[in-house]
């Protein structure tokens, strides 16, 4: 745990606010100030009380004014408690990365991170990893609990099923690994050893949408990054991710992100 502060009395700020990759989970809390921060190309403007968790790997740039201050909570991967399938649908780059707290939400929020701090600043006893662990984990279900709040469907929905939960998990898990090479639903049920149908109806209900929408999705995060934060050909692009034809990657790119690839690199380059 950390503050901006710190970060910047750390000279650490230079680097944060030029484009990169986190290793690691980062969720922000923002206290006082204003400022930008632009996640996986969408830009967020951020006050008093703007929640942010960037993930692992998404391409984040941070640009916040002098008067800024905000919490910080870092995390591995590997050191939250195991949660059921709503947890693994959060922690995903394809979910939100931006809240606007207020009122009881806000107070509660700031109420479970001077918890985590109390604990994180708290001489080990013996058992501080597994305290951690625990308050961490509570502070993460507040934020699915801000989703539930923010998006009706799922506030209405039950939780999945163990089956379906476990399935769009192991999906999630093969869709990053193959995401370059495949946009096929019946090549991801293969490998799932599921049928196209039976993947379809896990995707649905966890995530309110289709699995070929997952797909499309993912490709298009990728090569909006690509495009942003490279100077690697169209062409070159296309074909990283699957493409035979660059025709075809450009209309695959106008349908998901309702511009040409060329035109969305001018208008990214421009914004920076």
């Amino acid at each position: 745990m950390t503050s901006l502060s710190d970060v910047r009395g750390k000279h650490c700020l230079p680097m944060a606010t030029a484009p990169h990759r986190l290793a690691f989970h980062q969720v922000m809390l923002i206290g006082e100030g204003t400022g930008d921060c632009t996640i996986d190309s969408t830009r967020y403007p951020c006050r008093a009380g703007s929640l942010l968790w960037i993930r692992p790997n998404q391409v984040v740039q941070f640009a916040p004014a002098p008067d800024m201050e905000a919490r910080i909570v870092r995390f591995t991967e590997t050191f939250p408690l195991r949660l059921r399938a709503h947890m693994g649908l959060l922690d995903d780059v394809l979910r939100p990365s931006h809240w606007q707290l207020r009122d009881d939400a806000l107070v509660a929020f700031r109420r479970v991170l001077d918890m985590l701090q109390e604990e994180f600043d708290r001489p080990d006893q013996g058992l501080g990893e597994d305290i951690l662990k625990h308050l961490l984990t509570v502070t993460l279900l507040h934020i699915i609990q801000l989703c539930r709040t923010h998006d009706r469907d799922l506030a209405l929905s039950d939780s999945p099923s163990p089956e379906n939960g476990e399935l769009f998990l192991r999906f999630r898990r093969k869709l990053e690994t193959r995401y370059r090479s495949t946009r096929l639903v019946e090549d991801y049920a293969a490998a799932l050893n599921c049928t196209p149908r039976t993947l379809s109806r896990a995707c649905r209900t966890v995530a309110g949408t289709s699995t070929k929408d997952l797909i499309d999705a993912r490709v298009a995060l990728e090569a909006k990054r690509l495009l942003v934060h490279t100077d690697l050909p169209v062409g070159t692009i296309a074909r990283q991710l699957g493409f035979t034809e660059v025709t075809n990657f450009g209309k695959f790119f106008v349908r998901r992100v309702n511009t040409t690839p060329g035109a969305f690199r001018r208008g990214a380059g421009s914004e920076n």
